[in-house]
């Protein structure tokens, strides 16, 4: 566990290594992680975790809001893999995915086929997609989540 100081020294050197500049000087303390408002066009500011240390950017697309429910919920890594667990709407789950999963059949013109494809990988749960990007997803997430369309875990692939 480090201290809020040790979080400190992190955020500057990032500042420092990255040219960003501080927004303003008030850091936010959340239960796992703090948030400092350091960056540059593009980035809102940084979250240092107190368990280890690692920082994340934080991106400037979002709320902060959404951010800090982004990094709460396992979205920060820049890749991370989707597993659905299980699935309450089919319908809508499907629809979902077509939107954000890159794997499966090419697209087409006609989305039956990667349909079909995608209620074959919900008939076997629990089904993983990714590693991806899907920081900017964190709005419809949270819409997934709110409504229980279906259950999801994030996670980031192991590197290797």
């Amino acid at each position: 566990m480090i201290t809020v100081e040790e979080a400190q020294r992190i955020a500057h050197a990032y500042a420092d290594e990255r040219g960003a500049i501080w927004l303003n000087h008030a850091v936010i303390d959340r239960q796992t992680y703090w948030f400092f408002p350091v960056g540059y066009v593009g980035s809102c500011g940084v979250i240092v975790d107190k368990a280890d240390g690692r920082l994340s950017v934080m991106g400037s697309a979002l709320p902060l809001d959404a951010c800090f429910w982004g990094h709460e919920h396992g979205f920060s890594p820049e890749f991370v893999t989707l597993r659905v667990t299980k699935v309450h709407d089919r319908r809508r789950a499907i629809e979902f995915l077509l939107n954000i999963v890159r794997e499966g059949p090419p697209r087409q013109r006609n989305p039956n086929p990667r349909r079909a494809w995608l209620g074959e990988q919900l008939d076997a749960l629990p089904c993983e997609f990714g590693p991806q990007r899907l920081w900017l997803w964190i709005p419809e997430f949270r819409q997934v989540t709110a409504e229980g369309w279906f259950e999801y875990e994030i996670w980031e692939p192991s590197a290797g």
